[in-house]
């Protein structure tokens, strides 16, 4: 896998995505973020491709410092108390340049088809992530790896603040009432007259 290549996650469930705009609650500048939920295998998959990669970029990076590297404790891909697997992704939404040159990023958005998009994408959206490897090394921490989100393909969208739709809370369809689309402020403004 080349230094610089992006590569495409399996499609999973986004959970706490921050992709239309940047978390500020830990770093002021803020970090696009995208969890995805994958399935055990897909996440097993995954995760063998980038020990490859992040294996050969630790042992080079022994060779250049000449002796064994500490493993930082964390990897992109981990799985949580309920057994799924996460794959954490993270940008960054300003860099500074060794030149004092400051970059501001954005997550691109496409739909299923690859046409760019502007979606509220919330949790529970069906996507899938490019994300760049990226192997980096801290004498506190030791050598990790991190995946640098680029952009986000939303395969099913759950907007944001919508409130999702009576799936998503786990509703099913039932046979019964259907609402016309009125509100009971809209029925209370057709009613002229005093109570």
């Amino acid at each position: 896998m080349s230094k610089n290549k992006s590569i495409v996650t399996p499609k999973g469930k986004a959970r706490y995505p921050y992709v239309n705009t940047p978390n500020t609650t830990f770093d002021s500048d803020g970090v696009y973020t995208c969890d995805i939920v994958v399935s055990e295998e897909e996440g097993k998959a995954f995760e063998a491709t980038l020990k490859e990669t992040y294996e050969q970029a630790y042992d080079r990076e022994c060779q250049i410092k000449g002796k064994k590297l500490k493993k930082a404790p964390s990897f992109p891909i981990s799985v949580d108390e309920e057994g799924d697997y996460i794959i954490k992704t993270k940008q960054p939404a300003k860099r500074t340049a060794k030149g004092g040159e400051v970059y501001e990023f954005s997550i691109k958005l496409f739909d299923a088809k690859g046409n760019m998009i502007d979606a509220n994408v919330g949790g529970g959206s069906i996507v899938k992530c490019a994300v760049q490897p990226r192997c980096w090394f801290a004498p506190s921490m030791g050598f990790g790896m991190t995946l640098t989100l680029k952009a986000v393909q939303v395969i099913e969208l759950v907007e944001f603040g919508g409130g999702g739709n009576a799936n998503s809370f786990g509703f099913e369809d039932e046979d019964g009432f259907v609402s016309g689309g009125e509100s009971l402020k809209e029925s209370f403004d057709d009613v002229s007259g005093d109570f």
